[in-house]
């Protein structure tokens, strides 16, 4: 589908790696992947109107298993943002997911290496096959320090929004944000 767009906007030509993520997971264009940042500061970088809670969660749970959703910047391309114009930012556990972001002077576009909705690999050897066989460089940089799915997270509508409970428990950030000074 050559004339793909997402949200009005043309979205990269099939064999992109943009596009590639889509059809490795078998999952539409419209699911927006997470962008995997440096950290708080990409908050501003990324999003605008940061409420205060966001950056609370970003200081104390960063890096780790949280995705928060903001509003995008004007520099998020239109095609990767969600429909309510928005990017969910996350800063990676991982040190190579870290080094990797710092030599590409950019977050990265990204998501679990898995068919959708299948579970996520935890290491390298849990990885498909198929999902191996269709990149171009594949990094083995052991078990993942986050063996479970990020909680997701929203203000867009006033209040905290837990979008999705996953690795970090509700309980954890309520109790972050209950308490933003320790």
């Amino acid at each position: 589908d050559p004339q793909a767009a997402v949200n009005g906007a043309a979205v990269p030509a099939l064999g992109t790696g943009y596009r590639r993520i889509f059809t490795l997971k078998q999952r539409e264009l419209t699911q927006t992947v997470a962008w995997l940042v440096d950290g708080v500061e990409a908050l501003d970088r990324y999003g605008v109107d940061i409420p205060e809670d966001a950056r609370v969660l970003a200081r104390r749970c960063w890096p780790g298993a949280l995705t928060i959703v903001v509003k995008a910047a004007p520099c998020v391309p239109t095609f990767m943002r969600a429909a309510d114009d928005t990017v969910a930012l996350r800063a990676s556990a991982s040190p190579v997911v870290q080094a990797l972001i710092r030599a590409c002077g950019s977050p990265l576009a990204c998501t679990s290496a898995n068919t959708h909705g299948a579970p996520s690999p935890a290491s390298f050897a849990a990885v498909e096959g198929r999902i191996l066989e269709g990149v171009d460089v594949a990094v083995d940089a052991g078990e993942t320090p986050c063996r479970y799915a990020s909680t997701i997270v929203s203000f867009q509508h006033g209040g905290l929004q837990i979008l999705r409970q996953g690795a970090l428990p509700a309980s954890e950030i309520e109790r972050v944000l209950s308490d933003p000074m320790q």
